[in-house]
């Protein structure tokens, strides 16, 4: 299964992008599972990276809004790159002894 790993605010942006008459065929669940890491996170830690474990489909819608708010910020892919590269580094750090 395809995890994605995108900082809260990023989150927020696709749950928004989901959620709007642009994206009316999101797959079955996707956007409650968003919406219920939204609930977990703590609203503080707006640059944090959270992960979610997708189905090809919902991986697919998220690409698919990710490319959608790309257009309207240039910059968004850049700064997706970097959170990944972060929580990699993090994640290798944490389970190698």
């Amino acid at each position: 299964m395809p995890r994605i790993v995108l900082s809260l605010t990023e989150w927020q942006s696709i749950a928004r992008e989901l959620a709007g008459a642009a994206n009316p065929n999101s797959p079955p669940g996707l956007q409650q599972r968003i919406q219920a890491l939204l609930h977990q996170a703590p609203r503080g830690w707006p640059d944090q990276p959270f992960a979610l474990e997708l189905d090809e489909s919902s991986c697919d819608a998220v690409v698919a809004a990710q490319d959608a708010l790309v257009r309207r910020d240039p910059h968004v892919r850049q700064r997706i790159a970097s959170v990944a590269e972060a929580v990699e580094i993090i994640h290798d750090h944490q389970h190698h002894p």
